[in-house]
């Protein structure tokens, strides 16, 4: 038996440069990565519904709320697709009359950055709830330097 799949509407990607938006992101062109592979059921909708997951009102969004919903999604479609971009690009090319070499790019950490984008825009949005949690760093000795650990160990108070 096949599974059918259905193809859904964009809920957040909908403007006509969205394409070149995440090209750009991934500082590539249309002959590294088409239309298809950008809107494939396993790349923009899974996106989408990320974002979603994290702004369940994203459809009730404006200004610059809306703004920072539609720049995550750029950049979840390009953390999915980063991962696959050493397979797309050529190493390097000769020809009679040049060569050239590409940049030795790590598209698993450029993915991992792009999702931290994408959630850096989610935090801006006015709507999101923030926590005031302060940070408390504490310093001072440690055990192991402290002149009465020695001790304690010695004396049998501590076990290892």
């Amino acid at each position: 038996m096949q599974m059918a799949v259905v193809t859904v509407p964009n809920k957040i990607l909908t403007s006509d440069t969205y394409h070149d938006e995440i090209r750009d992101r991934l500082g590539v062109t249309e002959d590294i990565i088409s239309d298809t592979s950008i809107d494939a059921v396993s790349v923009l909708p899974i996106a989408e519904a990320r974002v979603i997951e994290s702004v369940p009102d994203y459809d009730s969004l404006t200004g610059d709320d809306s703004n920072y919903v539609y720049a995550a999604a750029i950049c979840m479609v390009a953390a999915i697709l980063a991962p696959s971009m050493a397979a797309r690009i050529k190493k390097s090319k000769k020809d009679f009359d040049f060569s050239f070499e590409n940049q030795a790019i790590d598209w698993s950490k450029r993915s991992i950055g792009l999702v931290d984008e994408a959630f850096e825009f989610i935090g801006s949005i006015s709507t999101q709830p923030t926590s005031d949690l302060s940070i408390m760093g504490v310093s001072g000795p440690t055990r192991s330097k402290s002149p009465l650990y020695g001790q304690a160990i010695r004396d049998g108070d501590i076990t290892l």
